[in-house]
């Protein structure tokens, strides 16, 4: 027997079909396919680093406003002229109300002793209405922020001596949101 290169080249070939890959099994088509339903699997939890992010967020937020719930602004004796020296203190609580659109902030007038009621009632509203107005001025809508006085029934200090009743001339904030 001699060997040939066109012996070599069909047994090559003939090889090479023999050694095709396996076959797949064969479909059972005797069975009936029934419609299916399929439903929306409920959301996946949040990942706990969501879940931590967002308790990181709501206790800076309340830490920012138990700091600026915390600040006044104070007046001299039978006055209602916001003094330059608030500016920063202004802008703080400005920027907050502008970044927090649901916030609503309540400034509080608030007077010394002396006087009378309805006297202290009147001039803690114009002290309350002279910051507010500021801060419409920075660029806060006017609707988000409520000014009210209680003249001289929230005092800070009780003396009866001017170290107290400066410390009672003042406007506090109080913010919506809640520490």
């Amino acid at each position: 027997m001699r060997i040939t290169p066109i012996s070599i080249s069909l047994t090559l070939a003939f090889l090479a079909a023999c050694s095709t890959a396996p076959k797949a099994p064969p479909v059972d088509t005797t069975k009936t396919t029934t419609a299916t339903t399929t439903t929306t699997p409920p959301p996946p939890p949040p990942a706990p680093a969501a879940v931590d992010n967002s308790q990181a967020l709501a206790a800076k937020l309340r830490a920012q406003v138990a700091d600026l719930n915390g600040k006044s602004v104070y007046f001299d004796f039978d006055a209602y002229v916001v003094k330059s020296d608030y500016d920063a203190m202004l802008h703080d609580q400005a920027d907050f109300l502008k970044a927090n659109a649901t916030d609503k902030l309540v400034v509080q007038g608030n007077t010394d002793e002396r006087g009378g009621s309805e006297y202290n009632l009147a001039l803690g509203q114009k002290r309350a209405e002279a910051v507010k107005k500021a801060l419409s001025v920075l660029g806060v809508s006017g609707d988000r922020i409520e000014a009210t006085s209680f003249g001289k029934e929230k005092p800070r200090a009780t003396c009866h001596d001017e170290s107290c009743w400066s410390q009672n001339r003042r406007v506090d904030f109080a913010h919506g949101l809640q520490p």
